[in-house]
């Protein structure tokens, strides 16, 4: 996969580029996916000691959004969490941006993503502390991906969150309701979406979205009427927090 990724942005690449600008964090990512294990990276030269066949390798980028060489990266990762879970069942969740403001978060994307991150944490921690569903400090792990799996913009926060918690005294507290139902989703959805607004609406009034300079003057009316819309019309968009399975003890 990682390998047709690369052969697709050399072929088509040069078309693209020029009629979209990417940031300089993307074209970074670029360069370093099309140049992954290529000369353009150096390489080294093996040689058996005993028929004297020789192979060159090139260098991998190390990047770590390329799919070519960072899969052992990926697995170090996925052990790493796997070994921080405790032996208790776990829920994994799912909390999304509206596609609606996905120019939002092109635009801005450091801080619609850690305001994301921050706004899914306080979401369910304020769900863990309510002792009508666990009455209890949360655990939990939250992981930022921005694209599907065809490379369409979908910004979501997968959480992995233990069905259970610490409470004031360090006992271990399980949910109220019943093992496999941590919190409603729909109310978990309500108040996800109203942290985001709250944020939203905090950071345009202190200015902390500021517009492109870069942008033609029409563009800056559009953006300023983007930032500015009512934050009614907001609200109308689904702030989704989806419980993507049941708790289910892990193996």
């Amino acid at each position: 996969m990682g390998a047709a990724l690369a052969e697709v942005l050399r072929t088509f690449g040069p078309a693209y580029l020029r009629e979209h600008a990417p940031s300089t964090a993307q074209a970074r990512v670029w360069r370093a996916i099309v140049a992954c294990r290529t000369p353009a990276l150096g390489g080294t030269l093996q040689q058996c000691d005993r028929c004297g066949r020789q192979q060159r390798l090139f260098h991998s980028c190390r990047n770590r959004h390329c799919p070519q060489c960072q899969s052992g990266a990926r697995d170090a990762w996925r052990q790493a969490q796997l070994a921080e879970l405790l032996p208790v069942p776990y829920c994994h969740l799912v909390f999304t941006l509206p596609h609606a403001l996905n120019s939002l978060a092109q635009r801005h994307t450091r801080w619609v993503y850690r305001t994301l991150m921050q706004c899914a944490a306080a979401a369910l921690s304020e769900f863990a502390a309510n002792p009508r569903w666990l009455g209890a400090m949360g655990a939990f792990t939250l992981v930022l991906h921005t694209w599907t799996q065809d490379l369409r913009r979908h910004v979501h926060v997968h959480a992995l969150m233990a069905c259970g918690g610490l409470d004031a005294e360090g006992r271990w507290c399980t949910p109220k309701r019943s093992p496999t139902f941590l919190f409603p989703v729909h109310a978990l959805s309500r108040v996800f979406r109203g942290k985001v607004l709250d944020a939203l609406r905090r950071a345009n009034q202190a200015g902390k979205l500021p517009l492109d300079p870069a942008d033609t003057d029409v563009a800056r009316q559009t953006r300023l009427k983007e930032l500015n819309q009512p934050l009614s019309e907001v609200r109308c968009l689904e702030f989704d927090a989806l419980q993507r399975t049941p708790c289910k003890r892990q193996p």
